[in-house]
């Protein structure tokens, strides 16, 4: 049987789905993180082997496309070149993950594509093909309005109030209680001896001390729904979409936040012909899409 497949290959978990030739869905499998850079050339090749041995498993793979972030890193198009080779797959193409996510998010459409995980992102595409981007510079000088910034900024209003240089937080008594970061010590521990994902995880902590009327985390989430709404703008305007339509995509977008309220509020003000709309289908659809482009 001939199908064709997409890939979304995150830094956690890396999804497969695989489609008929008309794109009727016909099944679909996780897999380990697909990151060069975190995982190294063994295992990145071993994972490439795995997944290529189940489309192999499922029949004749006629256009895969490979959504992945740092896309244009050429060692990984090299890997994933000789990967394809190894697997007789011969109509491929390999795209960031934030195009798959436009893609499957608008199934095609133009517009834009706003994302709030870990990092942060806008990309859009206007009907005559042109694309652009704002944010997605990562954490060391982007990601304003991620799950990593609300952390980040939850954690510097609690390091404020020990130092006597803001007022009283409930982020305090949460982080202590929630993370166990009663002290200077384990606050320092805490950021500094993990990943960005350890201060994303602290995210919702802001969200909780917001709905307590708590005025530091509410200011928080203002300035970082501000910062979501510039990349929209940015975007927007560079590719003539300011009556389009953006889909919210990552799980601070996703679910009914007051980071996505005061998200709206501010693109409302901003952009009032935009129109905000769910994510029609996953990043790993968007890729089957594009396969599926492939054979045309």
């Amino acid at each position: 049987m001939e199908f064709i497949a997409g890939i979304d290959g995150g830094g956690t978990k890396t999804s497969v789905v695989c489609r008929t030739l008309r794109g009727e869905p016909l099944c679909r499998k996780e897999f380990g993180p697909f990151n060069l850079n975190s995982v190294g050339e063994a295992r990145f090749c071993a994972l490439l082997d795995e997944i290529t041995g189940f489309l192999a498993a499922q029949g004749r793979c006629a256009a895969l496309c490979v959504g992945a972030a740092g896309a244009s890193n050429p060692r990984l198009r090299e890997l994933t070149a000789a990967a394809m080779d190894r697997a007789g797959i011969s109509r491929w193409t390999l795209a960031g993950d934030h195009e798959i996510a436009l893609h499957g998010a608008l199934e095609g459409e133009p517009g834009c594509l706003l994302i709030a995980g870990t990092g942060s992102i806008c990309f859009g595409r206007n009907s005559r093909g042109e694309t652009a981007r704002a944010g997605g510079w990562g954490h060391l000088i982007g990601d304003g309005g991620s799950g990593y910034a609300l952390g980040r900024d939850g954690a510097a209003a609690v390091s404020r109030q020990m130092d006597g240089l803001g007022g009283p937080t409930a982020l305090t008594e949460l982080f202590a209680r929630e993370l166990g970061l009663d002290s200077r010590e384990a606050i320092v521990a805490y950021v500094y001896g993990g990943g960005k994902d350890r201060l994303a995880a602290a995210a919702p902590l802001v969200e909780r001390a917001a709905a307590q009327g708590d005025a530091a985390a509410g200011s928080i989430l203002e300035h970082n729904a501000r910062e979501l709404a510039g990349l929209v703008c940015a975007v927007a305007g560079r590719l003539g979409l300011e009556t389009g339509q953006t889909a919210l995509y990552g799980g601070l977008l996703e679910h009914d936040t007051a980071l996505r309220s005061l998200l709206l509020d501010a693109l409302k003000d901003r952009l009032p012909q935009m129109r905000c709309v769910p994510a029609r289908q996953s990043a790993a659809g968007g890729a089957a899409m594009m396969a599926r482009a492939l054979l045309d």
